[in-house]
């Protein structure tokens, strides 16, 4: 990500970076050396303690995790509440994650998530890296629900369509 800093911001941080050095003694040199490039003007230098900043999810985005985490929470307890589960495996039911390498930004946000509280279970119970794009086939999970009126309580025949089996 591509940070553009003013003079002021850059002045702030730097202060900001002195404090540190004397706050966090075993990472002393490295806040002063960053402190150091950010009055000096040095923005290749200190651009690079800023590589990992990752770029906002969009709202569109953040709605589309948000949207799966909840129909896996559906899902879920629609399948928990079930006294006949044939044609429905345990493992069906449990969020895959998003892919690792492709899909990134949506695996921050559950991680964020987690973290927050939220959705936790759903979370815990599934796995974070699905190791291939899956947010084409949540797309269509939710179209299919949505189909289905967004109902809140899920049927033997509204899981299996929504699953896709």
């Amino acid at each position: 990500m591509k940070i553009e800093l003013t003079d002021k911001e850059r002045l702030f941080l730097a202060n900001q970076y002195e404090i540190l050095s004397h706050l966090d003694a075993d990472n002393s040199d490295y806040h002063l050396k960053l402190a150091e490039q950010l009055r000096d003007g040095h923005k290749w230098l200190y651009s690079q303690s800023f590589d990992n900043f990752s770029e906002n999810l969009s709202d569109d985005d953040a709605e589309l995790v948000l949207n799966i985490l909840q129909i896996y929470q559906m899902i879920e307890d629609a399948y928990d509440g079930l006294s006949d589960k044939s044609l429905i495996s345990e493992h069906q039911i449990k969020f895959p994650g998003f892919d690792g390498n492709n899909e990134t930004e949506f695996m921050g946000f559950v991680d964020a998530l987690e973290k927050s509280h939220c959705f936790t279970d759903v979370i815990q119970n599934g796995y974070r890296n699905s190791h291939v794009a899956k947010v084409h086939v949540y797309k269509r999970m939710i179209a299919k629900w949505q189909e289905f009126g967004e109902p809140y309580s899920l049927t033997k025949e509204q899981l299996i369509e929504i699953l896709g089996r």
